[in-house]
């Protein structure tokens, strides 16, 4: 899988839950970190496997817009694809 799909898809799934959360009166701020990872994920270079696989969800963290809870959950979704 290239960089682009991958983080692409990953992107997407940030959307849809920003989307949601969006729908379901969530806080602005919360919506906009979901949309703000996902803008991340797509203009990231290599894919976020890579940086799983070399440091975990701290690796995530260190990339703007991807707090611990977002990273995680990005590291569980890699780990469950393994």
């Amino acid at each position: 899988m290239t960089a682009a799909i991958e983080n692409d898809a990953i992107a997407t799934r940030l959307e849809e839950a920003a989307q949601l959360l969006q729908e379901q009166g969530a806080n602005i701020y919360r919506v906009r970190a979901y949309e703000h990872a996902a803008a991340t994920m797509r203009a990231l270079g290599k894919p976020a496997s890579e940086l799983v696989a070399a440091g975990g969800a701290a690796a995530l963290t260190e990339l703007p817009g991807l707090g611990e809870h977002l990273s995680r959950s990005i590291d569980a979704r890699h780990s469950r694809k393994r």
